[in-house]
C-alpha cells in the first residue's frame, strides 16, 4: 500500500478556472437581488429622518412657545431644503438668523411643495408657520422627495401640532 509524506499528495491542489468562474457567477447573481432592495432601504432612512428633524424642530417651535408665552415661527426654505424655529419679537420680525440654528434635510432629500391651509401652495422661497402661546399652530401639509421616487407627506395638526407621516403624495 503506498502513502505519502504529509504535505505532498498527487491529488492537484487549489480551484480550476471553471469553478471560480462558476462561484463569481452565482455573487453577481445574488448580489444583484440584494442591493436594489438595500439602496430603496437606504434612501427610505434619509427620507425617515428629515421627516424626524421635522418634527423634532416643530416640536420644539410648539413647546417653546408655551414655555414663553410667545409667539415663534417654523420658516422652511424650500430653496436650500432647509429650517429653523425661532421667536418672533414684537414687531412681528423673526430673531436674528445668525444666531438661530438652520437644520437641513439628510441626505437627497428636498421640499417638493408646502401647502398652508385652506388654499395657499408654495413650491419655492421660504414658508412659515406660527406657534401660538397656547399650543395651536397653523395646519399645512409638506410633501418630501427623496432619491427616485420616494415621497412622504407629512400633515401638521392645527391644535395639538402633531406631525403624521405617510408615504406617498397626499393632499
Amino acid at each position: 500500500m503506498p502513502t505519502c509524506r504529509v504535505g505532498r499528495s498527487n491529488e492537484p491542489q487549489g480551484f480550476t478556472l471553471v469553478e471560480l468562474a462558476v462561484v463569481l457567477i452565482i455573487l453577481t447573481v445574488v448580489l444583484g437581488l440584494v442591493l436594489p432592495e438595500a439602496s430603496s432601504f437606504l434612501f427610505r432612512s434619509d427620507l425617515k429622518a428629515s421627516s424626524r428633524r421635522l418634527a423634532g424642530a416643530v416640536s420644539y417651535a410648539r413647546s417653546q412657545a408655551m414655555l414663553e408665552g410667545r409667539l415663534w415661527e417654523l420658516t422652511l426654505d424650500l430653496d436650500a431644503n432647509s429650517f429653523w424655529a425661532a421667536a418672533v419679537d414684537e414687531e412681528g420680525a423673526s430673531s436674528d438668523l445668525d444666531t438661530v440654528k438652520k437644520r437641513t434635510l439628510a441626505g437627497e432629500v428636498r421640499f417638493l411643495d408646502v401647502k398652508k391651509l385652506p388654499d395657499e401652495t408654495k413650491r419655492a422661497g421660504r414658508v412659515a408657520f406660527n406657534f401660538h402661546p397656547k399650543g395651536l399652530v397653523e395646519p399645512a401639509v409638506i410633501h418630501l422627495a427623496g432619491p427616485g421616487k420616494q415621497i412622504q407627506t407629512i400633515f401638521v395638526k392645527a391644535f395639538n401640532g402633531r406631525l403624521v407621516v405617510r408615504d406617498g403624495y397626499l393632499e
